[in-house]
């Protein structure tokens, strides 16, 4: 304990006696302690704060990286053999997941830790990467692991001949060893070579590689002096055509597949009427000169393997199909188009091109292609000696489609059957509107049906009448939507004993999301659905009333909850049942609940807009049926089989 803690403490000590001692004065927020416990208390501080400092001087710095990387690669006929082994370095508290570079697909894993341990007893796992590229090593434990993983890639182009990717190197120190037939050449860019030799027929090539660079392997057949100044390459010809609201754009892409040789400079004829805007390569733009209908661009280095050409324009007038005529060899010819209108595109003539998945385009381009979202593409299945004009792409624009002023979001109709045969409709429209401001929703009544009320948000409004057509305007209240009721009745007779009910329910010329209908029936009578627009919903439950449509009877619960279900009886001789339900038995509304009654407490309307309603009677109990459909047609029609009772 220091000089100034000592002072401190006796000045402290020579206070506290003089200070007066009253509990009532004293602070709740301060503590008295004993010297001892105070002095314990400063200890236990200073002696964590030393642990802590410890702890963060010893603590190792994170991790995770490939040591050493060493590759095998044994050529065949048709595929390499593929052999890595990794050394992996893992510590510290928070342990990453490292990427292993594999070419090809890993057949077979095998890890060890420093203490030689494998199989489940190891704290560590790898998993293979969707799409290849390499294993992927977890470990919940910090160490040194050694991963070893045998496999197989292809060659590409079979015969013993091709390309296999190594992917990015990882490790500081890395090398890889290349087993192949004599008689073959290779080639590694980038990488150096530190040891060659043939011994039975086999050539053996160990190569140093540099960690983050992409490494790959060429095997080709040697050709003598004689051939080898002789080029052998081969091109595909790709035309893109954007057709956007600005106008065309048209980009012609020329790829280069170099075998044998070298390409110091691309050279292409243009079609007639092409002026060139812009042309780049894969080794980046390039300053277009165009002589005698010729574009030629030199190259910084010779290209040996793949490389491209793209050449930019804008049509003018008719889209001509000619396309650029590189020197190598044409192998295919494609062409696509990139929709940001509507419209009907296809070239010209139709029997010299075939359809094609955009899938099937050069794979060297699937990324850019995958940025111009491609709508169609074709291949040229002809020998391409049409006559330039006849070459060309047709475009046909689509008309623009029809805005809605008004949307019908959601449809809840009751249609109610009273005993004399009336129908009376309640439809409650949720309506959602670009502007309110001048919208309205039109509605036709069926034949002989009487507009009772209409409500826009429990407001009555007098709908235009326009030669039968009732147009209900929806206000200009600030908002989009609204909340539309119509109510009407048609007056009908129903014929006691069998006989058929058929009515259609009001039309809306505005489309309908989803549509809810509660078909209401007098008591006394049986009832069969046949047929509708709308489906058979026995599930749906009405939510102002709790009840429940469908295979239980609703009673008169008060406490508003559904009735439970009874089985359905055994079905009538004469069929009367729909999926196993009898008809008669479902949902009966028991004649002194309220229920039924609130149903049709919206019914009940005075006299609105001067239209005086009919003198009807509307039932206190009865049974109900319930539909439903989502997007129903304008025109939608009910059909059930009543049987009546017969008069005496």
């Amino acid at each position: 304990m220091d000089v100034r803690r000592c002072f401190s403490i006796a000045v402290l000590l020579l206070i506290l006696p003089l200070a007066p001692s009253r509990a009532d004065d004293s602070i709740p927020s301060e503590v008295r302690l004993p010297l001892k416990d105070y002095l314990s208390l400063v200890e236990t501080a200073e002696r964590v704060d030393r642990e802590k400092a410890e702890a963060l001087a010893h603590q190792e710095t994170p991790v995770a990286e490939v040591v050493s990387q060493r590759v095998v690669l044994t050529v065949g006929d048709d595929e390499v053999a593929v052999v890595s082994d990794f050394e992996v370095l893992l510590q510290g508290a928070a342990l990453k997941p490292v990427l292993l570079p594999v070419a090809g697909f890993p057949e077979k894993v095998e890890i060890r830790d420093e203490a030689g341990r494998t199989g489940p007893a190891l704290a560590a796992a790898v998993a293979a990467m969707d799409g290849g590229g390499g294993v992927l090593l977890a470990a919940t434990q910090a160490g040194r692991y050694t991963i070893h993983v045998t496999g197989r890639a292809e060659l590409g182009t079979g015969g013993g001949t091709g390309r296999v990717s190594l992917g990015i190197v990882a490790a500081p120190v890395a090398s890889t060893e290349v087993d192949l037939p004599a008689e073959l050449a290779w080639n590694s860019p980038g990488a150096v070579v530190v040891e060659e030799g043939v011994l039975n027929g086999r050539r053996r090539v160990r190569l140093a590689t540099t960690r983050g660079v992409a490494t790959v392997l060429d095997v080709r057949r040697k050709v003598d002096s004689a051939e080898a100044d002789k080029l052998l390459a081969q091109s595909v010809v790709l035309t893109i055509v954007q057709l956007r609201p600005e106008g065309l754009r048209r980009h012609d892409i020329v790829l280069y597949e170099v075998k044998r040789g070298g390409l110091g400079r691309f050279t292409v004829t243009l079609p007639p009427g092409l002026e060139v805007e812009q042309a780049a390569t894969d080794e980046g733009a390039v300053e277009p000169v165009v002589e005698n209908g010729r574009l030629t661009v030199h190259r910084r280095h010779q290209l040996q393997g793949v490389g491209y050409l793209v050449v930019s324009s804008t049509p003018a007038g008719e889209i001509s199909l000619e396309a650029l005529k590189p020197e190598p060899e044409v192998r295919a010819r494609y062409l696509a188009v990139s929709l940001a209108v509507a419209a009907d595109v296809h070239p010209l003539p139709a029997a010299s091109w075939a359809r094609v998945d955009t899938s099937d385009l050069p794979a060297m381009l699937s990324d850019a292609l995958t940025a111009l979202d491609l709508a169609a593409a074709w291949r040229l299945a002809t020998d391409g000696k049409e006559n330039a004009k006849d070459v060309r792409l047709a475009v046909a624009p689509l008309p623009p489609a029809q805005l809605r002023d008004a949307v019908v979001r959601r449809r809840d109709t009751i249609a109610l059957l009273t005993v004399d045969g009336t129908l009376l409709f309640r439809d409650s429209f949720l309506v959602d509107a670009h502007s309110r401001a001048g919208a309205a929703l039109d509605v036709t009544l069926p034949a002989g049906g009487k507009l009772w009320s209409v409500k826009v948000d429990e407001q009555a409004v007098r709908p235009l009448d326009r030669g039968g057509v009732l147009s209900v305007p929806l206000g200009f209240n600030s908002g989009t939507r609204a909340m539309v009721e119509v109510i009407s009745v048609q007056e009908r007779a129903l014929p006691p004993g069998r006989s058929q009910l058929a009515f259609d329910l009001p039309q809306v010329t505005a489309p309908v999301l989803v549509q809810n209908l509660r078909l209401l029936l007098p008591e006394g009578a049986s009832y069969r659905f046949r047929r509708s627009e709308l489906r058979w919903a026995p599930e749906v439950r009405l939510k102002t009333t709790g009840a429940s449509f469908g295979e239980s009877n609703v009673g008169g619960n008060e406490t508003g909850k559904p009735a439970p279900a009874k089985p359905a009886p055994a079905p009538a001789a004469d069929g009367w049942q729909v999926d196993g339900v009898v008809i008669t038995d479902m949902a009966a509304i028991q004649a002194s609940t309220d229920r039924f009654k609130k149903e049709i407490t919206g019914l009940q309307q005075g006299l609105v807009g001067g239209v005086k309603p009919l003198p009807i009677t509307i039932p206190e109990s009865g049974k109900a049926l319930v539909l439903s459909g989502v997007l129903p047609p304008a025109h939608v029609t009910v059909e059930l089989d009543v049987k009546g009772k017969a008069k005496s």
